[in-house]
């Protein structure tokens, strides 16, 4: 059985498939096998751009219809980040069940001998998957929070013409494009931040061999309350804390202070962006997270319960 070799699977007469090509097909296979990793997110994003649909009348007082009138544009960029934020968090969910699940269910099921019976990698396979945690699954979730906004959008726009909604949110060209931009550097932020943690549980999945998803809850646990009980330290927190969410305090300080933000307008300006691209925890979780994934890989080699 051959689970080294890095040649793709053969094609059709004068079409030869690439490495980038087998690399495509693969992830569109986790797709295709873990349905919930583009379900849930599009059922989160219909749900909401019909809750558009079907909300009843909002109240503002005028004093608060006044100032929102003045700046369109921020309500605008708040209701995107509104959107996002949900269908990000929904997404950031079933991805952390799937690194933790996806190469323990092909040991489970033994459906992991015919994978190896195909001329691919198990270096490639580990990204393949990998690229779908970090990459294929937030991009959808971008799509999906966009134009499940606009659709909420044209609701809420047609609402307010007929004297159903109030008349708080126009679409604004200029602060749409900087309202998607910023999702957009804040996911790729996200994906090279939490890339190590992605790597990590899929190098638990492939290891261990019952219950990944109770060890990387109760692992981490452990270690922070033994730490806590026989050193009498908080070592283990503070790491964990610090990959949780210490790029976005990162983000959102400068020289050790909070930014302070007048509307979603400056985002994109006065956020601390140099900072938290270079910061140096950033690309060691990177370097990391290549170490873990080549780990995986050799792990898989081997580990087929047999």
């Amino acid at each position: 059985m051959n689970t080294e070799t890095t040649s793709t699977a053969p094609a059709a007469p004068g079409r030869p498939v690439t490495q980038a090509g087998a690399l495509l097909v693969m992830m569109r296979r986790e797709f295709w096998e873990h349905r919930a990793l583009w379900l849930v997110p599009t059922l989160f994003a219909g749900f909401m751009a019909a809750a558009a649909l079907v909300s009843t009348r909002a109240s503002i007082s005028i004093d608060d219809a006044d100032r929102v009138h003045a700046d369109r544009a921020m309500v605008l960029n708040v209701s995107q980040d509104a959107f996002a934020g949900i269908i990000f968090a929904v997404a950031a969910v079933v991805v952390s069940f799937y690194v933790l699940d996806c190469l323990y269910a092909e040991r489970k099921d033994r459906s992991i001998l015919f994978w190896k019976s195909l001329p691919v990698s198990d270096g490639l396979t580990v990204l393949s998957k990998f690229l779908v945690a970090i990459l294929a699954v937030p991009l959808l979730a971008f799509v999906l929070a966009t134009v499940s906004h606009l659709i909420a959008l044209i609701a809420w726009s047609v609402r307010a013409r007929y004297g159903g909604f109030p008349d708080l949110i126009g679409f604004e060209p200029v602060a749409w494009v900087r309202g998607e931009a910023f999702l957009l550097v804040i996911m790729l932020l996200g994906a090279l931040w939490y890339a190590p943690v992605v790597a990590a549980c899929m190098l638990m999945s492939v290891w261990i061999k019952r219950a990944p998803l109770l060890w990387a809850f109760l692992g981490p646990f452990l270690l922070w309350l033994g730490e806590i009980i026989v050193f009498r330290t908080h070592y283990v927190g503070s790491v964990l804390q610090y990959r949780a969410a210490g790029i976005w305090r990162e983000l959102f300080s400068r020289n050790g202070h909070e930014i302070s933000i007048n509307g979603n307008s400056h985002l994109l300006s006065d956020l601390n962006w140099g900072a938290a691209f270079t910061n140096a925890n950033l690309w060691l979780g990177v370097v990391a997270a290549g170490l873990f994934l080549y780990a995986a890989a050799r792990v898989r080699r081997y580990r087929d319960d047999t």
